[in-house]
């Protein structure tokens, strides 16, 4: 008691090595559904979503007018495309209907800049056309699925190399 050492404070003494542990990131149904369904084998993808939309998707051809059209979700992870279907009375997504990787698409955007709709070849079939919601979410996917693919000629032709 006659020892006058001030005592270390409390502030002072740390655990070694002890990082902060943040709280976990909230998820809504919807995300998480769309996680499960990108992931392969029934496992959820774990990786980071670049951009989530929801777009008209149909086939792309001279009758487009006349294609069927579906309501579906549009999620962008930095290897592939997802498209999810979604419940007919729920509107939730329900099944995966297209998984491409993006370094097989070429993408190509319709109508004015900002683009609302683009167009998606690849090695299937017929090349699937994208209309998305007039919003920033729309607008914000467009723009991070052309950056994210391999470019066009078309793309090609309005570079600096186009007039030489």
């Amino acid at each position: 008691m006659d020892n006058e050492e001030p005592e270390p404070e409390a502030a002072a003494e740390q655990l070694p090595d002890s990082p902060a542990v943040a709280p976990p990131a909230t998820v809504s149904r919807t995300e998480a559904r769309l996680r499960k369904l990108a992931g392969r084998n029934r496992s959820a993808y774990t990786g980071p979503l670049i951009a989530l939309a929801r777009g008209w998707v149909s086939r792309d051809g001279r009758m487009h007018l006349l294609a069927a059209r579906y309501l579906d979700f549009a999620v962008l992870t930095p290897d592939h495309l997802v498209l999810c279907s979604t419940g007919f009375f729920t509107r939730r997504p329900r099944r995966r209907v297209f998984k491409h990787p993006l370094g097989r698409l070429e993408v190509t955007g319709l109508g004015p800049e900002p683009f609302r709709t683009v167009r998606v070849v690849g090695n299937f079939n017929h090349p699937i056309r994208i209309e998305l919601r007039a919003n920033e979410g729309g607008f914000t996917f467009a723009s991070e699925l052309l950056a994210c693919t391999r470019p066009t000629a078309s793309r090609d032709a309005d570079g600096p190399e186009a007039g030489t």
